[in-house]
């Protein structure tokens, strides 16, 4: 039987620019954001969804130029990146200063749940990159990503004054519009005292517990970086599991699509699908369960780089990893 093969190729990628209620906000003039697989966080009825199904998480990007910044904001499910291109600095914390790395193409970070986070493009300005672009994939645990974003209360306080509002039901009010907060309906209210030490017990200690750096001169890899298995290299179970398999000096040995639903995000070079569809660079496929075998080899001695995502059935809650009294 036929396996049912999705694709979202990375030049039809449609970006939401006001998906966010810190739109207007300093420093993120320029931010993209995408939903690719699932409906995602977006507070914009208007964001384009590529493929709304959800294998049990779902897929997003964001695009930003150098030097824009994502407000602080936290997730009630687990939040992974994958870079694609460009040097993205995240950083973490109540007020944002509890921690930071920078990282680069190929790298993945894993953001524990119940956590201030954001993160700036920090990719040098140059000829051939003459606004320091860069773009990342995202992955949201839970095919409804936890119902929306918590917003660090200076952010939701900028927000207001630059004329936007976000409401209780998850909608934007924009009153540089004309727009006013419907009958019965309340702004969020920013969290304060007590509540605030909620996020604060989630913290990153030591980023090589969250962080996958992609393996230099690989000839061939296969490597689970978050998952059950005792030898990924980030020791979470978020409702999903990722790995990289990575294809350098001409190698191509195959790597099997299992019997589930799959999804395949091509980092770097082009791959081919033994049902002879291709992925070239930032093309994302998701591919249904079903009795088909396929099989997926790089198209070129030059590395090819792919991630692959498939759920379990894991809560896609709390980040134990990190927790005091994780296992």
């Amino acid at each position: 039987m036929k396996r049912n093969v999705q694709h979202v190729r990375f030049n039809e990628l449609v970006p939401c620019r006001t998906a966010f209620v810190d739109t207007y906000n300093p420093g993120t003039e320029g931010k993209e954001n995408f939903t690719i697989i699932g409906g995602g966080v977006s507070e914009n009825s208007d964001q384009h969804v590529h493929i709304q199904e959800t294998p049990g998480f779902n897929i997003g990007g964001a695009g930003q130029p150098a030097g824009c910044i994502n407000s602080l904001h936290s997730h009630r499910t687990a939040e992974v990146f994958i870079i694609h291109t460009g040097s993205w600095r995240f950083f973490w914390g109540l007020k944002g200063d509890d921690g930071d790395v920078v990282l680069g193409p190929g790298d993945l970070i894993s953001l524990p749940t119940h956590m201030f986070r954001g993160f700036e493009n920090v990719t040098p300005i140059s000829t051939t990159n003459e606004n320091g672009y860069g773009f990342m994939f995202s992955v949201l645990g839970g095919d409804d990503s936890g119902g929306g974003v918590v917003w660090a209360p200076e952010v939701l306080e900028q927000a207001r004054s630059n004329g936007l509002i976000l409401i209780e039901s998850g909608q934007l009010i924009n009153t540089r519009n004309g727009e006013t907060i419907p009958d019965g309906l309340l702004p969020v209210v920013p969290v304060t005292g007590d509540e605030l030490s909620f996020y604060s017990r989630n913290t990153i200690t030591d980023e090589s517990k969250v962080v996958a750096p992609r393996p230099n001169n690989a000839i061939y890899c296969d490597t689970e970086l978050i998952g059950r298995n005792s030898n990924a290299l980030i020791g979470e179970r978020p409702g999903f599991e990722v790995r990289r398999v990575q294809w350098g000096r001409g190698e191509d040995i195959p790597w099997y699509v299992p019997n589930m639903d799959v999804v395949l995000i091509s980092n770097t070079g082009s791959v081919v699908l033994s049902n002879g569809k291709t992925l070239g660079s930032g093309d994302v496929a998701f591919i249904q369960a079903g009795e088909e075998k396929i099989d997926v080899k790089p198209l070129s001695e030059d590395v090819s780089e792919l991630f692959i995502v498939t759920a379990t059935d894991d809560p896609a809650g709390e980040t134990r990893s990190l927790r005091e009294d994780a296992p």
